[in-house]
């Protein structure tokens, strides 16, 4: 059965292709194709995703690559497999679809409320330990609002927020973007996250020369902490056998838990493990690691930012207070992106604040 939403080129694809000119740049049922094949691996899954037949799937990812002048698709022995230019194409798609997704759900949103939308791009660890208590008590005490929360990954945050696809980021500092401000709403530095019954859970302070040898727990060097670990082991002369590489900072304190090794993470990251079987160490030489709120301070949005802003500092001060062996050494302030950011510090409850639409 054809899809209600399909034109006229759909028509001529199936009943006729040798009337169907191909165009010449791709067309939105283009790019529907792909992400169908791309989302499903098959032409099977494209076809009945799209509700349309395998024949005209077909048609159309010939088409497709006619126009693009490289292939997105290797068969191999009756499987079609994406090509690496298919797997980038595809990232660019998911960020038009995520705009139209958005604006289909906002739409729905507006037929039951008149209430704002708040689009927060957070690192998953403060999407997981962070943002719940913050929005619950921001919906309490400053505005009712609805909130769509996004986890990109800790450098695609600032891509996010500079594309105006996100009111404020969350995410490790980084360096500066001119237009975006920065303020520093969390100051920690790592932990060693041991696992139960290691040799060293009797330690006061665990040191890179303590764990050379050990098996460790790496995580992403997306962040820039894997290769901070990597030259703290260098400086002692030795370093540990990295065992498993996690993305995924709840991935590692879960490997960590079950006796794989041990890692380095921040008191946000291990937050949701507090209550587990793994032994938290303060860790020397001391890795600072600082998150800090981005916005563009010309983009207007609904969000109340200062009482959001007060609420995020609040919060990671209860983390800080928590992991002691995570309590962030004396530093100099982190410097802002351009332009300057406001230096407001300030925590405690946020007042209620009235505002209107």
């Amino acid at each position: 059965m054809r899809c209600p939403r399909a034109g006229l080129a759909w028509t001529l694809h199936t009943l006729c292709p040798c009337l169907y000119t191909v165009p010449s740049r791709l067309t939105y049922r283009h790019v529907e194709t792909i992400r169908a094949v791309m989302l499903t691996g098959s032409i099977t899954g494209a076809a009945a995703r799209l509700h349309v037949t395998q024949p005209a799937i077909s048609h159309l990812i010939h088409d497709i690559e006619d126009i693009l002048q490289f292939p997105l698709f290797d068969r191999r022995l009756g499987r079609i497999v994406p090509t690496r230019r298919a797997e980038l194409l595809l990232e660019e798609i998911e960020r038009s679809f995520v705009g139209l997704d958005g604006i289909n759900e906002f739409c729905t949103r507006l037929r039951e409320s008149e209430h704002r939308s708040i689009v927060i791009a957070a690192v998953p660890v403060v999407s997981i330990a962070v943002l719940p208590a913050v929005i619950r008590d921001y919906r309490q005490s400053v505005h009712p609002d609805f909130f769509l929360v996004r986890s990109p990954p800790n450098e695609q945050v600032i891509a996010w927020v500079n594309s105006q696809k996100a009111d404020i980021g969350i995410a490790l500092d980084t360096v500066g973007v001119p237009g975006i401000r920065t303020e520093a709403i969390g100051r920690f530095q790592a932990m060693c996250l041991l696992p139960p019954g290691h040799r060293l859970a009797n330690a006061e302070t665990v040191s890179s020369a303590d764990l050379r040898g050990d098996a460790m727990i790496a995580t992403t060097r997306s962040n820039g902490l894997l290769d901070v670990m990597v030259n703290a082991f260098h400086a002692v002369g030795g370093a540990p056998t990295p065992v498993v590489e996690c993305p995924a900072a709840t991935a590692a304190c879960a490997m960590v838990e079950a006796g794989v090794g041990f890692t380095l993470l921040d008191p946000v990251a291990a937050q949701p493990f507090r209550h587990s079987r793994i032994v938290f160490k303060r860790f020397e030489p001391s890795i600072p690691i600082v998150f800090c709120a981005y916005w563009v301070e010309a983009h207007r949005s609904g969000v109340e930012r200062e009482p959001l802003l007060a609420l995020l500092r609040e919060r990671m001060e209860a983390i800080a207070a928590e992991f002691p062996e995570g309590a962030a050494a004396p530093a100099a302030p982190v410097p802002s992106s351009l332009p300057a950011a406001r230096s407001g510090e300030g925590g405690g409850r946020v007042a209620r604040r009235a505002r209107s639409g």
